[in-house]
C-alpha cells in the first residue's frame, strides 16, 4: 500500500514514540486511555476552548476512537505519575502549491488539552514541545499551525513560549459556548529548520 503525503508524516512521527520527558511519558493514544481522557475533557474550563462541549461517554468513546484509527494524524497523550493527564494531536496535509509547481512537504496543524490538575507547572508546555520536536524530525513538517481563541491566553503563551509566531486574526469569527461573545480566531504557526 503506498501511502499518502498526510499519512508520511503521522507514521515517521509515529515511529519515534513513545519519548520520555523530564517529567512525563508520551505514547500513542490507545483505546484504553479513554476514561482518563474523558476525566479532564468532560470538564467545562478544559472543553470550554476545544471547539466542543464538555464530551460524555458515548462523545468520549467516539473522539478516542476517531484518534486510533487516523492514518493522517498523531495523537500522543502525557502520562505524568502513573496516569494520562493530556493530549497533543498533530494532523498531517500536503503542503499547498500553485500549479505548474508541485511539492511532496507536509504540514501539521496541532491542537492539546490537559487536565487542570497539571495546570501552571509547565507540564504542558514540556509535552507540547516535545512532540513539536519530534514533527520537526526526519519526514518533518515543514511548518505547524495552531488556531487558538484569543481568550484562551494560557494556550497563546504556550505557543509564544515554543516559538510560533502569530500570524494573524479572524475577528469575531466563533460565538462563545455561553452566546454571550463573538471569539476571535487566532492563526500561529512555527516553521519548520
Amino acid at each position: 500500500m503506498r501511502l499518502n503525503d498526510r499519512a508520511v508524516g503521522a507514521v515517521a512521527m509515529g515511529r519515534a514514540l513513545p519519548v520520555t520527558t523530564a517529567r512525563s511519558r508520551l505514547r500513542l493514544v490507545e483505546p484504553g486511555d479513554l476514561p482518563e481522557i474523558r476525566a479532564y475533557r468532560q470538564l467545562p474550563e478544559v472543553a470550554r476552548f476545544l471547539g466542543h462541549p464538555p464530551l460524555g461517554e458515548q462523545e468520549a468513546r467516539e473522539l478516542v476512537a476517531g484518534w486510533v484509527e487516523d492514518t493522517t494524524a498523531v495523537t500522543v497523550v502525557a502520562e505524568h505519575a502513573g496516569r494520562v493527564v493530556g493530549d497533543v494531536r498533530l494532523r498531517f496535509r500536503p503542503s499547498a502549491a500553485v500549479p505548474p509547481a508541485t511539492t511532496t512537504a507536509v504540514e501539521a496543524s496541532l491542537g492539546y488539552a490537559f487536565h487542570p490538575d497539571v495546570g501552571g507547572q509547565g507540564l504542558a508546555t514540556e509535552c507540547v514541545r516535545a512532540v513539536v520536536e519530534l514533527a520537526r524530525g526526519p519526514g518533518a513538517a515543514r511548518r505547524i499551525t495552531a488556531r487558538v481563541f484569543a481568550p484562551a491566553e494560557r494556550s497563546t503563551r504556550l505557543l509564544a513560549r515554543l516559538g510560533f509566531t502569530r500570524d494573524g486574526v479572524d475577528r469575531q469569527a466563533v460565538l462563545s459556548p455561553d452566546g454571550a461573545e463573538w471569539w476571535d480566531d487566532e492563526l500561529w504557526s512555527r516553521l519548520g529548520e
